[in-house]
């Protein structure tokens, strides 16, 4: 450590102490927080002493007497009393009267703060920006020339003030000084998501804790701007606090996380690993309604057509039908046997591969064990699906996992990867926007993810649901993460979200890992860092090898 005139050399770092040595006259609430957010390194400290309130009141009296017999004696001469002098009356007088009625306490108060920097350019800087934020106030920072060390010492927690400048200040200007930090989500209730990059402050929320509109949660990105190992991260935190996650897994990323933590992995159409949506509470007729209509909806994707009016209201009748009869156990093979028996439409030759064909495995009517045996993480595989198969399958999953969450509602995470490939088909858009809208009902958090950014966000009045679908499926999200955003579709992001030209050029160029919270009206810049210990689970490939050509954003 070296302590020059105007900064002091701590190892490889640079440091510089300044005080407030004048104060505005009028404090706005929050009045750092503009400075915090910055993001500048920086240490800050108020120091606080009580003023007795009888030695404020004595002290104020004295003052008001000396100012009003100022200005008694200006008047005698012929001259006004400045400006500044007449604003120090009434500020006085009115203190006086506050504190008499015990609205207001007077306080001994003296600001300080230091900055970090690694060159003497970017501590000039920071000192320039710091000295601008107080002068736009009518404040001054003094530079403490020759007193690096007292500053130095009355920044760290010591409860030292060792410049040893105090103002008296009163209750409401130090109540305007606090907090320090800007608008946060550090509930200390819920997991941490990333850190802060203004303040670097934890962002830690629960989703699930009713303060939030729903638990949903939407993520767009580019493709290799991280947002698996992201989402990988945010369901390892979550399950050690209790939280259920399945994740719909187009090409198989999340299958060896699944197994480095214990969880299960299930491939639909593969013998013995079937689903089974069919499966309903009967005893809520709201619910019975609303599953009957996904069901039709499912059914209309799998067999990859939208069906004619006429078929329309025949599976609906037949839906309905079927769950009118008293029965035991309902499953997709049951159904198609009751379908076959009276079918004038011939909805049981559609439905025939998934009954009898390469696609009987995929529905099965045993496949209720997500009700009975959950794990702490389900990873649907469905990478040994054909694409066009791929759309069927997810909704199936959905369903499923949708039964389970009606049946027993506790904190569940639904991940839907690449979810444009749902949302293309009309039927598929207007499941997954119903259930961006019911998930709530049943504590059921649905997290989505595209790259397919400009495809979800467009907007086409010819397509009656799928022309403005994802627009809607945002709406019924109360978190949004922005990550590195491709420059071709930042101007359509920027429309839907309303972002700056700043944050428009920091969202294409934000390294790896860095991206834009959105949540209760607020922009958070976040930074999305994960543990060795995490690290290693999330890369963790099947055979005990870890994955060399991925890294995590903290890397």
């Amino acid at each position: 450590m070296q302590i020059h005139q105007r900064h002091v050399q701590l190892g490889p770092r640079m440091a510089r102490s300044l005080h407030l040595a004048k104060w505005p006259r009028s404090l706005a609430p929050g009045f750092l927080q503009q400075l915090m957010a910055t993001g500048a390194p920086m240490d800050i400290a108020l120091h606080l002493g009580p003023i007795p309130s009888e030695q404020a009141a004595r002290q104020l009296e004295w003052q008001k007497v000396r100012f009003e017999s100022a200005r008694s004696l200006s008047l005698r001469r012929g001259k006004t009393m400045s400006p500044e002098a007449e604003i120090a009356l009434e500020d006085v007088t009115r203190l006086r009267d506050d504190i008499q009625r015990g609205r207001e306490r007077l306080f001994h108060a003296s600001l300080s703060l230091t900055l970090h920097a690694d060159d003497p350019d970017t501590l000039d800087e920071l000192t320039q920006r710091a000295s601008a934020h107080f002068a736009a106030a009518l404040g001054r920072l003094d530079p403490l020339p020759f007193r690096q060390r007292e500053g130095l010492l009355s920044t760290q927690p010591l409860s030292l003030n060792a410049v040893a400048a105090w103002r008296t200040l009163d209750t409401s200007s130090v109540a305007r000084c606090f907090p320090f930090s800007p608008p946060d989500l550090d509930t200390r209730s819920g997991a941490l998501y990333g850190i802060d990059m203004r303040a670097c402050a934890p962002i830690v929320y629960d989703p699930w804790d009713g303060t939030h509109l729903n638990a949903n949660t939407a993520v767009l990105a580019r493709s290799g701007s991280g947002k698996s190992f992201a989402t990988k991260l945010g369901v390892l935190r979550g399950i050690c606090r209790g939280v259920v996650a399945y994740v719909i897994d187009p090409e198989g990323e999340y299958a060896d996380m699944a197994r480095s933590a214990g969880g299960r992995v299930l491939s639909p159409g593969v013998a013995g690993q079937g689903m089974n949506p069919f499966v309903l509470d009967r005893s809520d007729p709201e619910e019975l309604l609303q599953r009957i209509g996904s069901l039709r909806r499912l059914i209309e994707v799998m067999v990859g057509e939208r069906l004619s009016a006429e078929r329309r209201a025949a599976l609906d009748h037949a839906l309905a039908s079927y769950y009118a009869r008293p029965s035991e156990r309902t499953g997709f093979r049951d159904f198609y046997r009751f379908l076959e028996e009276d079918d004038p439409e011939g909805l049981a030759k559609l439905l025939r591969p998934f009954a009898s064909g390469s696609l009987r495995h995929l529905l099965s009517d045993e496949g209720d064990d997500l009700l009975h045996n959950e794990a702490l993480v389900t990873v649907f595989d469905l990478r040994l699906l054909e694409p066009e198969l791929r759309p069927a399958a997810a909704m199936v999953c959905t369903e499923t996992v949708w039964a389970a969450a009606a049946r027993d509602p506790r904190p569940r995470l639904l991940v839907v990867d690449e979810v444009w490939s749902i949302m293309q088909h009309p039927e598929g858009a207007a499941f997954m926007v119903s259930m961006a809208k019911r998930a709530r009902k049943h504590r059921l958090g649905l997290q989505f993810i595209t790259q397919d950014v400009q495809d979800l966000l467009s907007e086409d009045h010819s397509r009656t649901i799928t022309g403005h679908s994802g627009r809607a499926l945002l709406q019924n999200a109360a978190f949004k993460l922005l990550l590195q955003q491709d420059a071709a579709a930042i101007s359509t992001v920027a429309d839907a979200f309303d972002l700056p030209e700043d944050l428009q050029r920091w969202l294409v160029s934000c390294p790896r890992g860095d991206g834009l919270l959105l949540a209760k009206g607020e922009r958070f810049p976040i930074r999305i860092e994960a543990t060795p210990e995490e690290t290693e689970v999330i890369e963790w490939r099947h055979g005990g090898q870890r994955s060399t050509n991925q890294k995590g954003p903290s890397q």
